[in-house]
């Protein structure tokens, strides 16, 4: 009796509560690790697209504003350079014109030194602007472009322009910082050499001829033949800065 009654013990016997509790325990560890890793590969991948369109995203912008600064002839305004008095909460422009067709002309009127045997200059018919202004608002966040010849009732930007009044979005979205140096390539009026950069603060400290001493950007445009471009864009706290220099070629 004593053996059957051992062999009915080992056969019925089964997990504790404290066992059961504990495996519970145990796959519901299991489980919150393996969902938290789902997680965290979800919003990588879903960081990693953003930021694959951000970069898509501004190297279009900077390749459509490097391509028309690279054919400038000249930059006509600067609202908020660089320098010492720039406002990071403040309105950022650059209007410059080119001769896009190469007819000599902008919006109608002969560049100087024109060639007399060219034929007469034609009004802007609706082909490549020849005047345009890039402008940035940090209220909206958003980068503009605006063509001064196609929609000749808006107000060019002046130097103290507070909107980016008549422009069309050139990015989707999501732009935090915008500012444009202004550099030329008059080297003697370079104060610090070591740095190899003619800033326009630069020029305006030399005076006469080539700045004013007023600490504004306006006379030294005329000695303005390069720019550098900084876009910093943010997606979910995740800001990205992208930066590029170009060269005005056709710049007097």
């Amino acid at each position: 009796m004593r053996r059957l009654r051992a062999v009915e013990t080992d056969e019925d016997a089964g997990f504790t509560l404290v066992e059961m509790l504990i495996s519970m325990v145990v796959v519901f560890v299991l489980l919150a690790v393996t969902f938290s890793a789902l997680k965290v590969s979800s919003g990588v991948v879903k960081t990693s697209n953003e930021l694959h369109d951000l970069n898509e995203e501004a190297r279009q912008a900077l390749n459509r504003m490097a391509r028309d600064l690279r054919q400038a002839s000249s930059v006509v305004t600067a609202v908020n350079p660089d320098g010492p008095t720039f406002n990071s909460n403040g309105v950022v422009g650059i209007r410059i014109q080119a001769d896009f067709d190469g007819d000599s002309c902008i919006g109608g009127v002969a560049l100087p030194g024109r060639d007399t045997s060219l034929p007469a200059c034609s009004a802007h018919n609706g082909g490549n602007p020849e005047d345009i202004t890039y402008c940035f608002e940090p209220t909206t966040r958003q980068l503009y472009v605006i063509d001064n010849q196609v929609t000749p009732a808006v107000t060019p930007i002046s130097a103290t322009s507070t909107s980016c009044s008549g422009g069309q979005p050139l990015l989707a979205g999501n732009v935090s910082a915008f500012k444009v140096e202004y550099r030329s390539n008059n080297y003697r009026y370079d104060i610090d050499p070591s740095d190899g950069v003619t800033t326009w603060r630069e020029l305006d400290e030399a005076g006469n001829p080539v700045g004013n001493v007023n600490g504004l950007l306006d006379v030294e445009l005329a000695n303005i033949d390069s720019v550098v471009l900084n876009v910093t864009m943010n997606i979910d706290n995740h800001p990205q800065v992208y930066r590029t220099q170009v060269d005005l070629r056709n710049a007097s």
